[in-house]
């Protein structure tokens, strides 16, 4: 036999009796409990879904989500999105403590707490509690007459007490920059007179931010029920969906959710949230279809690290309050996660600095671990790939080794790809038969946009990269092309400022190009270097006027 909550001549069915009640056992439940079912949120699930299994856990919880009509999905941004929706939790940054009770009809409290942990790795593991618990239920011993379905006798058997709890673990993490993903696995117990009964079930949930205001929220709550105990009742599969719109500079939030049964009816709820100063939000909210079935609003108070809300519901039976607290603790992930991408870099450069670049890229992959999405760390890993590519490492006091360093750390910070070019041009002029380091240097030549890269060495040992460059400048002259002669002997002036040779063919290529001033402003270096050098003295003598 089904038992009944009995209010007068009014029944509601609820769910199949315990088998330790007996098939003529009947509870009597005093007439405040029914108006407490109500108060909850009650009204609308049991009059749409016939009273489901764990009905108590769509109550709602939370002062803020309250406020906003329950309309939280697409929202779940601090530690009682255990609750409403797991993927959420991926988007705290400190420890959080949220806790909430509340005092209902008939000696019953419903009570609410969740302990929010982000990791290091970016994931976000939570701890929460639901309980609905009431005590002083009247307990009764009914006949019934078969014919007629009428109680013939009705005996009074002493009071019982009702517990129905949740323990949920949650874990959450960013799949990507955009997408959330998280999932609770619930321990869902319920003690009620002699009967007791346990389920073990799964929820999932994904949150995806669409541009800078939009989020939208999916889900499946009990995904997965398995039940043991005193009972034949099945948890209904519920499909959840959320959205959040952010505006005026994330002052205002509005959200609107809706939940289908699969074997019941569909919810809707709607919210919202201003924040009027830092300190202080208004919130509103309705729950309702296909009419308003209750209407909500509250406020709350952000003092840093603590958050003081409280929801005020108003429907048919009166009104209910709920208050909840967050404590939020520890050092923010985002803070930790910058100060440790900070740390890696500054040890990656460091290792730079020594030549063990094999350090550095490790250093740097431990700074892209800490922060994915930081393009910066991504940016200077894949150049850093590039350089060990051809030079692993650069140790040593030696001029090329000092100049292979200053080369690297040059093109891996990317913000000066000259001074990298130089750096490993001058090395490369002190080994000229290095093979993997004229690789690295016409590398970062042609990503500097060198049109003159720099080419492996001809003719005899003695003959090196500067000495080729004079030669390929002079040639220049040679063949008429003074533009190219002046931009090689400018290679050569980059190593080597005081180089009178490369000064010499420069002055000649500008004076054919009929620019003397530039002419004798080069050939006047020369002197300066060496005064001795008479054909440079009479030519600038044979321009006097």
């Amino acid at each position: 036999m089904p038992y009944e909550f009995v209010r007068g001549r009014a029944s509601t069915r609820v769910s199949p009796a315990p088998a330790a009640v007996g098939a003529a056992a009947g509870l009597r439940v005093r007439p405040g409990l029914l108006a407490l079912l109500l108060s909850l949120g009650g009204l609308p699930a049991l009059a749409q879904n016939g009273g489901t299994a764990g009905q108590f856990m769509s109550f709602g919880v939370g002062g803020r989500a309250m406020a906003m009509g329950g309309a939280y999905y697409g929202i779940s941004d601090d530690a009682s999105a255990a609750y409403w929706n797991p993927s959420g939790l991926a988007q705290i940054q400190r420890k959080e403590l949220t806790t909430m009770q509340a005092t209902l009809f008939q000696q019953t409290k419903l009570t609410y707490f969740s302990y929010a942990h982000p990791t290091k790795g970016g994931s976000t593991f939570a701890l929460s509690m639901t309980q609905l618990q009431g005590s002083g239920f009247e307990q009764v011993d009914a006949v019934y007459n078969p014919a007629t379905g009428d109680a013939t006798s009705v005996k009074t058997m002493g009071n019982f007490n009702d517990q129905q709890q949740v323990m949920g673990l949650s874990w959450a993490k960013g799949v990507t920059e955009t997408v959330l993903f998280g999932m609770t696995v619930k321990q869902i117990t319920r003690k009620i007179g002699g009967s007791s009964d346990s389920t073990k079930a799964l929820d999932l949930g994904t949150m995806k931010t669409m541009g800078a205001s939009y989020r939208l929220g999916l889900g499946l709550q009990n995904v997965f029920a398995q039940t043991t105990g005193d009972t034949q009742d099945k948890y209904p599969v519920t499909i959840k969906l959320g959205n959040s719109l952010r505006l005026f500079k994330e002052r205002l939030t509005l959200s609107m959710d809706a939940q289908k049964v699969l074997t019941g009816s569909t919810d809707l709820r709607f919210g919202g949230e201003y924040w009027i100063s830092r300190w202080f939000a208004f919130r509103f909210g309705l729950l309702g279809l296909p009419s308003v079935q209750e209407t909500d609003f509250g406020f709350g108070l952000n003092f840093k690290s603590f958050t003081l809300d409280l929801a005020q519901g108003i429907h048919d039976l009166g009104s209910s309050t709920r208050i909840s607290a967050t404590f939020r603790f520890g050092q923010s992930r985002s803070d930790r996660s910058t100060t440790q991408v900070k740390n890696f870099i500054k040890q990656g450069m460091e290792a730079f600095q020594e030549g063990n670049f094999a350090l550095a890229a490790q250093k740097f992959n431990q700074a892209q671990d800490a922060a994915p999405g930081n393009k910066q760390v991504e940016t200077m890993i894949a150049r850093l790939a590039a350089v060990t590519g051809y030079v692993p490492a650069a140790t040593g006091g030696e001029e090329s080794q000092t100049f292979i360093r200053k080369g690297a750390i040059a093109y891996v910070d990317g913000r000066d790809l000259k001074v990298s070019v130089n750096s490993l041009r001058y090395a490369f002029n002190k080994n000229p038969r290095d093979e993997k380091l004229l690789g690295l240097l016409n590398m970062v030549e042609k990503e500097a946009g060198v049109a003159d890269v720099t080419r492996r060495l001809e003719g005899p040992e003695q003959f090196t990269w500067i000495d080729q460059k004079v030669f390929d400048a002079r040639q220049s002259i040679y063949d008429g092309h003074y533009d190219s002669a002046v931009r090689r002997a400018q290679d050569v002036l980059d190593l080597e400022p005081n180089n009178v040779t490369a000064l010499e063919i420069m002055g000649s290529a500008f004076f054919l190009m009929e620019q003397k001033d530039k002419a004798v402003a080069v050939w006047r270096k020369v002197m300066e270097l060496d005064p001795n050098n008479r054909s440079v003295r009479d030519f600038l003598q044979s321009l006097r006027p």
